[in-house]
Formats: structure tokens, sequence, C-alpha cells
């Protein structure tokens, strides 16, 4: 059997920046994320409760529901016990 010697070991940790940085402007980038995800679920739900008044057929309706609760769910959060 053959031994294996470790002579140096250099654990490097990098820590992720909380700015996008751009040649014109510093972003942060939790803000980004947030702005960029509420503006889909919103576009999502206008969009799910304007085809759920023009559109007059049952089977395209019960889609345009479901799109509308998952949305909705994943805006309210989950309720909680309070102790």
């Amino acid at each position: 059997m053959e031994d294996i010697k470790v002579e140096s070991v250099e654990i490097v940790e990098s820590v992720e920046s909380a700015e996008w940085k751009s040649c014109c402007f510093k972003l942060d980038k939790n803000a980004a994320k947030y702005i960029t995800q509420v503006s889909i679920l919103g576009g999502l739900i206008i969009f799910s409760a304007t085809m759920l008044v023009i559109d007059k057929d049952c089977n395209s309706q019960r889609n345009y529901s479901s799109l509308l609760m998952i949305c909705l769910g994943t805006l309210i959060p989950s309720p909680k016990f309070v102790k």
C-alpha cells in the first residue's frame, strides 16, 4: 500500500458580492431579483385575470384560474401557528 502525503492544503473561501457592477451603474443583487420576480408574477396575474374576463370557454378558464391561484399562492405567505 502506498502512503499519500499532503504537504499543504489551502482552503479559499469565496465571498459572493451583494452588488452587480456594470460600467454605468451598481445594482443590488437581492433587489434586482425581487423586482424581477414580482414583475413576472404581476404580469402573470394581470394576464390570467384578463383572460378570465375575456375568454368565455369554460375549459380555457380552468387553465387561467389555475395559473392565477399558483401566482397568488407564491405571493401570499403560508399560515403559521403563533404561540
